[in-house]
């Protein structure tokens, strides 16, 4: 793994940190990136509106729930050595990979902007030196299927390469019973190229390109009326049933992305210098039913584009004793937002098809509005760590991080109706609104290595996230628009850890465990704030919070073939100094996304049939206790304690090289809720439920 930005080997590294490789990632069926929450305990993902959307990430009670593409979350996103800035772009199938990395705790040091919570790295297959090839194909209940392939080898002998594709799509599990189609479906094509050059034999290039394409069904929600008889404003009841509704929006998410990096390595001896140069662009428009429902109340369109452009430098060395990096990082992003809300339509026959933004006619705002947004981003920083070993087996390593960082954020909000307005009527305008931040991130560390396979290591850690702009929808009432314009203040964590990472009984058990205390300081809260009117959205800052936590991962290997994994997170988390716009107080909450008690449990065994045949069986669950969705803890905006039961069984022909495997998703059919947003001043709640018990068949070959 590669955490401290060189080669090691994960039970060497005084981090906690999770590394699964991409055998692993196969074998356990984890093929999209919010899948992995339900894998690795103290880790919560999900997304916001289904395909195409943005993560939610909340590593270690650190995240940010707030659906506006303008503000990562302080869980960053890397692919390979590039932070992936635009949340546009951090949901996607990964595909050919060779590792992914969870680095939990600050890590602002050696990683780039907002890396409060810590870092998730989705590593890539690289080019090979051999001819190589590998493709499989998978069909599962609702009409899912999905291919992948790769290609790898030598062009010349200095220059290799490798092309690897994507392909998924499905039906969707959820029937609409206007006309009984199935809704939440995908339809997404994902691809990579890679060139390694051995330029000359202390200078090595390589070139990266990649894009994704997104046409799936725009995601459909479940419907729960808050009103008496569970009724929404408009008198809509929606089914019991979590996977049907009555829904009369169609369209797609598109979304269209491309980019592509070049690292440099060049090495002088004992000092290596690293160049990498990245772009990405992204351009998605999500139409969203958020109403759920056969009526016109709600409709939401949220439509952006970006490019970033990111560059980073480094100098390693080590000695004897000593091992070193320095570098620097630059970022520029330019962000553009065109957002539209279409609210209650349905009672424009009360108004003659007028607008109605007071309701005073029909008794509820009906408008069509317009949010226009532009940001702008620039940040650089510089870093540098060091570790030496005081003593024989014990080491200090120290690090440090110097960031700037500007934000020009301009919004503009109009209500339109070509018909009753010729012109768009502003309702809040800002223009070239600043918010400029700089802050110093440090870490420090003492690790022991009390035997060759046993290691003691603490740690003390400042993390930092920047300040920003609220990038939603904003309100009407020019008053409350204007604080709602006000930047939020930048975030900060202190975290103290202690933990070990051993080996025992000639490698047969591993026990990893780590205790920590994450000390948040004014802690960047979103809230969507229900008035009687219209609701809020908020982006403010807590004056702080804290989260005590235990993690504990353990593997062993009874017998060959036979493997057996547990991992468990406790985390006790509290937001204090929290108010929100109608006076609220939210001191003593827990924090969203946050659950108390999370477990995973994976059993595997892998036996022979014959000398060119082999089999396995795989069973595995994955347990949480309950979890708000909201920093309110709202029990309705919640999940009750459940868990899911995966399994999986195949056999292998001629040494492997063909793989048929049978596998099966929450084989008991669990019905659980991944989001929920709280829309009661229109009467509902509007509900995300994970996908039903599905079963299907994979064949896999690889030469």
């Amino acid at each position: 793994m590669t955490a401290q930005k060189r080669e090691e080997n994960v039970q060497d590294v005084p981090i906690s940190i999770t590394a699964l490789s991409g055998d692993t990632l196969s074998q356990i069926g984890i093929q999209e990136s919010e899948q992995l929450g339900e894998f690795l305990p103290g880790l919560e993902i999900s997304t916001s509106s289904g395909e195409g959307s943005q993560l939610i990430l909340f590593l270690r009670g650190a995240g940010l729930n707030d659906f506006n593409t303008n503000n990562s979350g302080p869980v960053a996103i890397y692919s390979d050595e590039v932070y992936v800035s635009s949340p546009a772009l951090t949901a996607f199938q990964f595909f050919d990979t060779e590792r992914v990395e969870v680095l939990k705790g600050p890590q602002g040091t050696l990683y780039g902007r907002n890396t409060t919570g810590g870092a998730v790295k989705f590593i890539t297959a690289k080019p090979t030196d051999y001819f190589t090839a590998k493709a499989s194909a998978s069909y599962a209940e609702f009409d899912t299927t999905r291919f992948e392939a790769a290609v790898s080898g030598p062009i010349i002998d200095s220059i290799r390469a490798r092309v690897a594709i994507s392909k998924s799509d499905s039906d969707g599990y959820v029937t609409n019973l206007l006309d009984g189609s199935k809704e939440n479906g995908v339809d997404t094509f994902s691809w990579r190229g890679t060139i390694d050059a051995d330029v000359a034999e202390s200078f090595t290039l390589r070139a990266n390109i990649h894009g994704n394409e997104v046409s799936s069904s725009a995601f459909k929600f479940n419907h729960l009326g808050s009103l008496p008889g569970g009724v929404d404003a408009l008198g809509y009841r929606g089914p019991d049933d979590p996977f049907e509704g009555s829904y009369n929006r169609g369209g797609n998410v598109d979304l269209s992305s491309i980019g592509g990096y070049l690292e440099a390595n060049l090495e002088l001896g004992a000092v290596t210098i690293t160049s990498v140069t990245a772009y990405d662009e992204v351009d998605r428009s999500l139409p969203e039913e958020t109403d759920s429902s056969p009526l016109d109340l709600l409709f939401v369109n949220y439509d952006v584009e970006s490019e970033t452009f990111t560059q980073e430098l480094r100098i390693s060395g080590e000695g004897d004793n000593f091992q070193w990096l320095l570098g620097g990082f630059y970022l520029t992003e330019d962000l553009r937002q065109n957002q539209t809300i279409d609210l209650f339509r349905e009672l424009r026959v009360l108004t003659g098809g007028a607008p109605d933004p007071t309701g005073a006619v029909a008794g509820a705002p009906v408008l069509f509005a317009r949010s226009l947004n532009s940001q702008d981003l620039e940040t650089f920083a510089i870093f540098g760590q060091a570790s030496y070993e005081i003593l024989p087996d014990l080491t200090l390593t120290g690090g440090l991080r110097y960031t700037n960082e500007k934000k020009t954020f301009s919004a503009l909000g109009q209500l339109e109706d070509p018909a009753f307005f010729p012109q768009p009527v502003p309702v809040y305008q800002a223009t070239d609104l600043e918010n400029k931040d700089d802050a110093i991130s440090w870490r420090v560390a003492l690790d022991y290595q009390a035997t060759p396979d046993v290691l003691l290591y603490g740690s003390v850690a400042k993390g930092f996230k920047s300040g920003g702009f609220n990038g939603g929808f904003l309100s009407l009432d020019p008053v409350e628009s204007a604080i709602q314009l006000q930047p939020y203040e930048p975030e900060f964590l202190t975290a103290y850890e202690v933990g070990i990472k051993s080996d025992w009984l000639d490698g047969a058990l591993r026990v990893n465990a780590a205790l920590f205390f994450n000390d948040f300081s004014d802690l960047q809260v979103f809230t969507l704030v229900n008035t009687n009117a219209l609701p809020l959205q908020v982006l403010d800052n807590a004056g702080g919070a804290e989260v005590f936590g235990f993690e504990l991962d353990t593997t062993i290997f009874p017998t060959d073939g036979l493997l057996f994994n547990i991992s468990a997170a406790y985390l006790d988390s509290e937001l204090s100094q929290l108010t929100n716009a109608v006076g609220t107080s939210f001191d003593g909450n827990r924090i969203a996304n946050t659950p108390e008690f999370s477990v995973s449990a994976l059993a595997r065994y892998d036996f022979d049939i014959t000398d060119t045949i082999g089999a396995f069986v795989q069973g595995s669950i994955a347990m949480k206790s309950d979890i708000f969705f909201s920093t309110e803890n709202d029990p309705i905006v919640s999940q009750d304690g459940y868990a899911l039961v995966n399994a999986r069984a195949g056999v292998s022909f001629a040494e492997g090289k063909y793989k048929l495997s049978v596998f099966g998703t929450n084989l008991t059919d669990k019905a659980y809720l991944t989001n929920v947003t709280d829309l009661t001043d229109f009467g509902f709640y509007s509900r995300y439920f994970g996908q039903p018990r599905q079963i299907g068949v994979e064949l896999a070959v690889e030469y």
